[in-house]
């Protein structure tokens, strides 16, 4: 026990330096006595006995009032993190009642920014397609720090977002940091309107990309109409004579699983495995396969699936059971890696454990999900768009005999090399620069933008905008170097810009997807050499 004694008005540390003295020297002795034998596993009555030991020094020896709940809050909460980096606690609501209530009722409008905790700070997941923030330059990875800045005091993702709700469209500035591929951190401010997006369709757009290919977007699974949306999707572009269709599930964060198994099922046979999942209990052991509804066959066209780190959860498991059944192509970048069953559990105080229970796996055995061992879970998050090979990934092989990979997301069949994101351009959306000169160049040339068709053909800003929205960043103290590569990256993002501008997210998928090297690409793959077996789709398991 140390001791501590005032002379003079001073303190002697005489006691505690001898004492660490002596404790140092005892510890090194213990790592250099290799006749000791290894330290055994402790047993779990053990481990709650030092957990007791800890509350107890606390409750009597610090010299502040620590309320016993919140530190076995913190604790329950840190257990579940350990475990993996999805699970969560929802602590019971510190809100006022009113305020509870006027959500529940389906009073209060959301922010449409989906957030996780990560180490304690709200980090941003994903952006809802269709809504206006999905314009503001919000990525996944920004930090939440300030609301109408001020601290944010929430501590889980239901608590914040239940604080930021409010009336409809009035709106909230949101703080973040950012920190940018250089390693310099961006602070961004952003006025984020209040609204409910769920009666978007998940299915903005859908189009011929040439007389044979069709394109269709999915931007989430998370309504029930996602199914049936693209269900209407393919009909329209099966009229116009569509042949072969580029399926882009790129930033798709997932959803329903039901959804995604009901979408496999327009291109798979009856009875084909579309994802199997396994857990510690029976309840969790099952197949999912391919059931007919209102369509008597499936479609038998070749399809080239687009896909990147941004693609997760139900759209990787639908990517997984079209690669392993040899009825997709896939191309882009691999996939998140997120494939697990989770379930709420309710705790004593009101408080809720969102617990992984289980893991899916695509139709030949692949395990979807990335690993997350030995890994902090910012690193796991960080490392989602890093570059990944096949080196030491479980594989197995598809229906025709192809090997394909897991164990960190669905690997492509076709790599598409992406460039980092030069500064010039991460300036631009940081600092909202396009979005301030975009309205002005529409509604300055009425004639561009009369329909989303006419842009379509034309597809792009002329040279006289590109040159008018490089003086106006310049302004904004953005140099945009003068090279034809900066000139082909401006008309792609003005182009879209303008078409979100004017013909919401409809236009910016089209125009977008019009101008994009990697539909491309994925196009030009359907009449590759390598790639035969998307002309005749192989039979179910």
């Amino acid at each position: 026990m140390t001791t501590f004694v005032m002379r003079g008005g001073r303190v002697c540390f005489g006691v505690l330096i001898a004492t660490f003295s002596i404790a140092t020297s005892f510890a090194r002795a213990q790592s250099t006595d290799t006749t000791r034998p290894p330290i055994r596993a402790r047993s779990v009555v053990e481990d709650l006995q030092m957990f007791s030991q800890v509350l107890n020094q606390i409750r009597v020896n610090h010299p502040d009032s620590v309320e016993t709940h919140i530190l076995l809050m913190a604790a329950v909460e840190g257990m579940v993190r350990a475990a993996d980096p999805h699970s969560f606690v929802i602590p019971a609501m510190r809100l006022d009642p009113a305020r509870e209530a006027a959500w529940e009722e389906g009073k209060l409008f959301p922010v449409p920014v989906a957030f996780r905790f990560i180490g304690g700070d709200p980090v941003v997941v994903s952006v809802a397609a269709g809504s206006r923030a999905s314009a503001l330059d919000i990525l996944p990875g920004d930090e939440l720090i300030a609301i109408d800045h001020k601290p944010v005091a929430a501590t889980s993702a239901n608590e914040l977002e239940i604080s930021l709700a409010g009336s409809k469209g009035a709106p909230v500035v949101l703080s973040f940091e950012r920190r940018r591929l250089d390693g310099s951190i961006a602070h961004i401010d952003r006025k984020v309107q209040r609204e409910k997006v769920d009666e978007a369709s998940a299915v903005p757009t859908a189009f011929m990309l040439d007389e044979r290919t069709g394109y269709v977007r999915i931007t989430s699974f998370l309504n029930d109409r996602v199914a049936d949306d693209l269900h209407d999707a393919l009909g329209q572009l099966e009229a116009r004579g569509m042949r072969r269709l580029v399926l882009d599930l790129r930033d798709n964060p997932g959803g329903r699983i039901d959804q995604a198994a009901k979408i496999a099922g327009e291109f798979l046979p009856k009875g084909a495995i579309v994802y199997t999942s396994t857990g510690e209990k029976r309840e969790m052991i099952d197949t999912s396969r391919v059931s007919r509804s209102f369509w008597r066959s499936e479609r038998r066209y070749p399809i080239v699936l687009m896909t990147n780190a941004g693609t997760a959860s139900a759209a990787e498991l639908l990517a997984g059971a079209l690669q392993d059944h040899d009825r997709a192509l896939i191309v882009g970048k691999p996939t998140f890696g997120k494939a697990l069953i989770m379930r709420g559990f309710p705790l004593s105080d009101g408080s809720i454990i969102e617990l992984v229970v289980g893991h899916l796996k695509t139709p030949c055995g692949r395990v979807v999900q990335r690993q997350y061992r030995s890994i902090t879970t910012r690193e796991y998050y960080r490392l989602a768009r890093a570059d990944r090979d096949t080196a030491g990934r479980p594989n197995c092989r598809t229906d025709a005999g192809r090997v394909v990979y897991g164990g960190g997301g669905i690997y492509p069949d076709l790599v598409v090399d992406q460039s980092d994101i030069p500064l010039w351009l991460a300036r631009l959306g940081e600092d909202n620069v396009v979005l301030k000169w975009i309205g002005g160049y529409v509604t300055a040339n009425p004639s561009v933008f009369a329909s989303l068709d006419a842009l379509s053909r034309s597809q792009s800003i002329d040279a006289n905008g590109i040159t008018e929205f490089r003086k106006f960043a310049a302004t904004q103290g953005i140099t945009i170097p003068q090279t034809a590569e900066a000139d082909t990256t401006l008309e792609r993002v003005l182009s879209a810009s303008a078409a979100r501008s004017k013909f919401g997210d409809a236009g910016f998928y089209r125009i977008n997807a019009a101008l994009d090297p990697e539909v491309q690409i994925a196009r030009r793959a359907f009449d590759d050499a390598r790639f035969a077996f998307l002309v005749a789709p192989a039979s179910s398991r």
